[in-house]
Formats: structure tokens, C-alpha cells, sequence
């Protein structure tokens, strides 16, 4: 696929401003040479013999906006347009940004000083006198006390203009050369007459127009349209047409920008738009700042993350959002490496730079967006939406209305916002789990969540009874989340010593002590975090592979058949076992390593499977679905599911197994696991409504119904 990059780490990247323009040819990525050329051509004309011979230049006399809202790239024009013209004889180029004064008298000084400083500088004979002659022009206009502010208060100013530029005047005299009694007017043809006889053309180039206040604003467009009308003279000007125009503009609403638009069409003969970036121009500026900052993208994609890819190059619209966006990237993809999907980091530092009071809304609304929901209450409210065939709820249902303009990518990162809410699998490296979003949006987890005093007891504890009564009252009060998710910013801090009986502790805690689901729980989700975080301890220092394998082994030797299994899967996954090879930093154990694993396991998940545990106490089918993803579910294992899914609560907790929140399966998948006709035939005979189901198991026994109804095209 076009449009996934690859960068390369480099141990002296320089990491740029992103404010910066660019100022070199070889750093332009978007092809803009002919049309700064064209620029040129428009602001500057060429004079020669019959020969063809160059022998003078003139300006165009032309006020030309380049027009583009806020980060489309004109600055970058400007200081192409202005590299390009001081390669040319016969011009004098003078770069002008408002920005850098404060206030409308500093302002004006360094417009005409900055001028006569740079046409004092050129290399022509005629520099010094150029310069000379705009001090008198200057300075006639000064003493006359009313040139430039008459044009500010013709345009509404009401006098006080006038007075401005009187007290500029005051405080300015000695520093312009007195002129001769002169009017402005002689002074300006004497002006426009040195610049004819030089035979140069002089450019002036306008800047950041659109950053300044009004007033400055104003005085600007007001400069121009006082000394703009100079022959000799052409002017480059930047600036956001719809800002622009609101600063010049009189009244309020569509009023005041229409009025401004007006008087803006008196100063600037010819706005030129800056063309949108095409899909061609975002490949290559993401392609270039990800190489300057030294990070990457994978190069192969699942086509849920091209999909998410190719949403946020569509909402990119300006050169400086791409540079916002890598530069964020390049932070969050160093601190989540190997823990979270790279495109769905990238697609939340999107959503971090273009809209922060999205990324405000998701920190609020958390819960109600993230597709392992562990608070029995949502839990409970998610499936009886199901149930009652209700829609998902929208986005901007969620989190408001900032979340309209970010609607397609919000469906694309958030299963729960879909009518298809199948999850992203046994991937537990995607956005939309909850302890990914913790860690992006708090880069670890919100102080204070848990105390860190609170991790320590119960780790440091070394009576498997109390811990594990410890670990279940956390579940039971809705805790345990909070307390895995804090510790894992803590794991590689704790003693290694208490692996041994910590995480077998917390797989018995977290498998039924008694037969059937009857109720929501947060077991499945749970078990799939403190999976996540066994592995992400090794991938962030692969010092501690060894402890993890060795906590692996004690959970083995304890009998554990929830987090192993699901730790085994998804290695086999990133080591290319179900298909296609990613590349991929989440490999805990080598090929030969997980394979070797699933060999040693092969006979417990098979006993767990025919003796019933796997329907009965576990809280996952990571067994069943790593004895079947890799051609261990024969007949007899098909046989002996088939014939325990005989009553109400083995048929419910199926059911519950195979789709929690979130979740979906289709008619050859659960095929493959048992028969599907004597399970339809065992759920129209089961009654599931004295006493009645749980909301979720219930639309769960109503899920597993529909699959069963027929064979499709999954």
C-alpha cells in the first residue's frame, strides 16, 4: 500500500521548528518551483535588446496576495519567492513581517527602514541614491503630517490617524533626513524617477500579516495603499483573506467581513490562492517529516489501520498540520513503542493537535467510548441497547459537538460508535482498549489513581489466601482495573521475587470459583491487561525477558489456563503462525520459542477442554481458540463441546464466552468449535427465563441464536 513510511532512527536527528519555513529548493517537497516562478514573472519584468541580452529590470508595479488560511504554507512561498529573486540581478528585495513590531509607529519605521536598509545594500551603483531618494519621500510624507493617515481616516478612522502620525512624527524627526521643501507627491516622482533610471525592480515582500491585531493590521493594509501606488515598486503579500478582511472590516458578523473584503479589493490587484494539498502532496510531506524526526511507520498494515491512514490524510488540509502531527507523533510513538498500534498513536496525536477539546471530551467520556468496558453498570447499559435494538450511539452523542468534524475517524478508531461493533480481536494493541487510552491520554496513568503504597502491600504479601481475597474484593468493588493499570507503570520497580506468586494468584482470582457466568464481569478483559503487561514489561526492556519468562513458567507450574493461553496466541499471531508476517516489536518468544511453548501446552488445553473447566470456570476461550487457530480442535474435542452445551447455563455462558461487549463471531467460526444443530436444537429447548437472564448474557444467548440461523458469507 502507498502512503505507510518507513523512517529511520538515527541518533542525531534534529527535530525541527515547526513554525519554520522552508528556505531551500531541496527542502520543497510539494513541487512549488513553477509556481514561484510564476510569482517571479508576475512581480518582475525583464528588459532586453534586440540580442536578447538582459539590460535592466523593472517591477511590475502589481500588489499580489498569496491567500491561504493559517499553515498552508505561505511563509514557505514568501522565502522561496525571495531566494529566488536574490539570485537575480537587477532586484532589490525587501522582507517585511509586521509580526516581529509592536504597535503601528514601530511598525512603520521598520517597514521604510528595512526598505532603505536593503536598497542601500544592493551591489548596483544606484543603491545609495535609491535609498536616499525613499528617506525624502519618507520624510516629506512625515512632515506633511497626513499622507498615510489620511488614508487611515478615510477608511473610518475618525481623525484619530492623524494624530498617530503625529506624534510619530514628534518623536521621529531627527532620525529621517529633513527633505527639501518638497511636497510628498514630488518626492514620490522623484522616487519612482531614480528607480526608472536604475533600471531595477524592487520587490517587497509582506509576511504573517494575518498574526498581528487589528490596528496593525490596518496599518499595514493602510501603508500599502498610501505608498503602494509607486511606480518601480511591486508588492508580495501573505495572509489569510478571511482574518485579513475581518481586521479591516466595520460592524459585526457577515457585515464586517464583507466590508473588509471590499477595501481589500483596493489594495491587492491580484489574490492568488494557494492550491490544496492533494493526496500526492501529503504522501511526500509525511514521508519527509517523518524521516527528519527519525521515526516510523510499519510498512505493512491490517486494513482496519490503512483505513484509519488514509482517514487522517483526508482530513490533513494544510502543510503545518503535518508537521504538527509528526512532530506530536514523534513524542508519543518513542514513549508507547511496542504497546500501541503506531497508526492509532498517530490517529490520537491528530486528534491531539488539530482538536484538543476533542481529546478533552474522550478524557471525560472515556469509559463510554472504549470497546473492554469493565464497569458492570456500562456493561449492563451497553447490552440492554443491544438487546433492545438500539443504534450506536454517534460520536457527537458521546462527546459532543467538537467530535462532528473528526466523525469518520472516530467510527474507524471506536468499535462502540459502530453498527458492526466486532472488536479488534485478541489485538490488545489498538486505541480503543481502555489501558491503551489511559497511557496516551496521561502517558501512564493519572496520579493519584492508585497509591503506590497500595501496589507494594499486596505485592509484598507472601500468603497466597490473603492476596488472592485481596485481589478478589478489588474485582468485586470495581477496583482491580485501576489497580493493574497503575501497576504497570510500576512492574519493572517491583521485586522480581514476588513474580512467583503474584501472577498465579491473580489467574486464580480472576477464573470462576464456581460454575456458569450469571453475571457481567470485567475477568475477560482484565485477564487480556495483565497479559499485555507480562509482554510490554520484556518489549520495554528486553533486560527483562528472562523474568518474564520465568513468571510465564510459574503460571504454567500453578495450572494457570487464562493468561498463558492468551500470552501463547498472540505470540504465535506476531511470529507469522496464522498467516501473513508482520513486522512486529511485540515478540516475547521466537517462532521456535512459541512453537515450542504451544507443544508443551497442547495436553493441558486438551484436558481442559474435555474435563469441562474451559466452559465452566475460565474467563476467556483463549484456550479453545489456541487449540483451533492451529489445527488441534479434532473431532473428539468438537464432540465433547458439542455434548456439554446441553443445558440453560452451559449455553449461556457459551454465549457469554463468544461475545462479550463488543464482540462477534460468525457461522463458520463457531462451527469449527461444536455442532451447530444439536446446539440450535438444545437453545429452543432451554428456558432462559425463569429466572431470567442477565441483560448481557441474555443478548449474548440472542447472538449466538442469529449465527446459528444460517451459514454466511463470513
Amino acid at each position: 500500500m502507498q502512503g505507510i513510511y518507513k523512517g529511520y532512527m538515527t541518533s542525531t536527528t534534529q527535530h525541527p521548528n515547526q513554525d519554520r519555513p522552508i528556505r531551500r529548493n531541496r527542502d520543497d517537497k510539494l513541487d512549488r518551483g513553477p509556481f514561484v516562478a510564476s510569482l517571479v514573472r508576475t512581480l518582475v519584468r525583464d528588459s532586453r535588446d534586440a540580442q536578447g541580452n538582459l539590460i535592466g529590470r523593472s517591477s511590475s508595479g502589481f500588489v499580489v496576495g498569496l491567500t491561504g488560511k493559517w499553515g498552508s504554507g505561505k511563509s514557505s512561498i514568501l522565502s522561496l519567492v525571495q531566494a529566488e529573486l536574490g539570485t537575480m540581478d537587477r532586484v532589490i528585495v525587501s522582507y517585511f513581517n509586521p509580526w516581529l513590531f509592536n504597535g503601528r509607529d514601530e511598525l512603520v519605521r521598520g517597514f521604510f527602514s528595512g526598505l532603505r536598509d536593503d536598497m542601500g545594500r544592493s551591489t548596483r551603483e544606484h543603491g545609495r541614491d535609491l535609498a536616499e531618494a525613499l528617506e525624502r519621500y519618507w520624510g516629506a510624507i512625515d512632515l506633511a503630517g497626513h499622507a498615510v493617515a489620511a488614508v487611515a481616516d478615510l477608511h473610518g478612522a475618525g481623525g484619530a490617524a492623524t494624530t498617530g502620525w503625529g506624534l510619530w512624527s514628534k518623536r521621529t524627526k531627527d532620525a529621517i533626513a529633513k527633505p527639501e521643501a518638497r511636497s510628498p507627491e514630488e518626492e514620490r516622482r522623484f522616487l519612482e524617477k531614480k528607480i526608472t533610471t536604475a533600471k531595477v525592480a524592487v520587490v517587497v515582500l509582506i509576511d504573517e500579516l494575518d498574526r498581528v491585531e487589528d490596528d496593525e493590521v490596518r496599518a499595514v493594509a493602510q501603508l500599502i495603499k498610501a505608498v503602494g501606488d509607486i511606480e518601480g515598486v511591486s508588492y508580495l503579500v501573505a495572509y489569510d483573506p478571511d482574518r485579513v478582511a475581518d481586521a479591516l472590516g466595520r460592524g459585526v458578523g457577515q457585515d464586517r467581513l464583507t466590508s473588509g473584503a471590499r477595501y481589500l479589493e483596493k489594495i491587492v490587484q491580484l489574490p492568488i490562492p494557494l492550491r490544496p494539498l492533494f493526496e500526492a502532496d501529503v504522501d511526500a510531506l509525511l514521508k519527509a517529516e517523518l524521516e527528519t524526526y527519525g521515526v516510523s511507520l510499519p510498512d505493512e498494515q491490517r486494513e482496519n489501520q490503512r483505513a484509519i491512514f488514509d482517514q487522517i490524510k483526508r482530513e490533513v488540509t494544510t502543510p503545518r498540520d503535518i508537521k504538527r502531527l509528526v512532530g506530536a507523533f514523534a513524542v508519543l510513538e518513542q514513549a508507547t513503542r511496542g504497546e500501541i498500534e503506531p497508526v492509532d498513536v498517530l490517529a490520537y496525536s491528530w486528534i491531539l493537535t488539530k482538536a484538543p477539546d476533542l481529546r478533552e471530551a474522550i478524557m471525560v467520556h472515556f469509559d463510554g467510548i472504549v470497546s473492554d468496558v469493565t464497569d458492570r453498570t456500562l456493561i449492563a447499559d451497553l447490552m440492554r441497547r443491544h438487546s433492545n435494538n438500539q443504534r450506536p450511539p454517534l460520536p457527537s452523542e458521546i462527546l459532543g459537538e467538537c467530535a462532528l468534524a473528526h466523525h469518520d475517524l472516530l467510527l474507524l478508531l471506536f468499535p462502540n460508535f459502530r453498527e458492526d461493533q466486532n472488536a479488534t480481536g485478541n489485538d490488545g494493541n489498538r486505541l480503543d482498549r481502555r489501558r491503551n487510552m489511559v497511557r496516551l491520554l496521561y502517558l501512564g496513568n493519572p496520579p493519584g489513581a492508585v497509591a503506590r503504597k497500595d501496589i507494594e502491600r499486596i505485592w509484598q504479601m507472601r500468603d497466597a489466601a490473603e492476596m488472592e481475597a485481596a485481589l478478589r474484593a478489588l474485582m468485586e468493588a470495581g477496583e482491580l482495573t485501576a489497580f493493574l493499570d497503575r501497576m504497570d507503570d510500576l512492574i519493572a520497580q517491583l521485586p522480581a521475587n514476588g513474580d512467583t506468586l503474584f501472577w498465579p494468584v491473580l489467574s486464580r482470582a480472576l477464573t470462576r470459583s464456581r460454575d456458569w457466568m450469571t453475571s457481567p464481569g470485567p475477568e475477560y478483559a482484565l485477564v487480556d491487561d495483565a497479559a499485555a503487561m507480562l509482554t510490554h514489561l520484556a518489549i520495554r526492556d528486553r533486560k527483562q525477558e528472562s523474568r518474564v519468562k520465568a513468571a510465564v513458567d510459574a503460571l504454567i507450574a500453578s495450572g494457570d489456563l487464562a493468561i498463558t493461553p492468551t500470552i501463547l496466541r498472540k505470540q504465535l499471531y506476531v511470529n507469522g503462525r496464522y498467516g501473513q508476517e508482520l513486522v512486529n516489536n511485540d515478540v516475547l518468544y521466537t517462532k521456535s520459542e512459541a512453537i515450542d511453548l504451544l507443544q508443551r501446552e497442547i495436553p493441558r488445553y486438551r484436558d481442559a477442554v474435555l474435563d469441562g473447566t474451559a466452559l465452566r470456570r475460565l474467563p476467556n476461550l483463549e484456550v479453545i481458540y489456541t487449540l483451533a487457530n492451529n489445527e488441534y480442535w479434532g473431532n473428539d474435542l468438537r464432540d465433547s463441546l458439542t455434548h456439554q452445551l446441553d443445558g440453560r447455563d452451559a449455553l449461556a455462558t457459551m454465549a457469554a464466552l463468544i461475545y462479550p461487549p463488543g464482540y462477534g463471531s460468525s457461522y463458520a467460526s463457531v462451527s469449527q468449535l461444536f455442532d451447530p444443530v444439536p446446539v440450535t436444537k438444545a437453545l429452543g429447548e432451554a428456558d432462559f427465563t425463569t429466572p431470567p437472564l442477565q441483560p448481557w448474557i441474555d443478548n449474548a444467548v440472542g447472538q449466538l441464536r442469529a449465527t446459528l440461523a444460517g451459514p454466511d458469507d463470513s
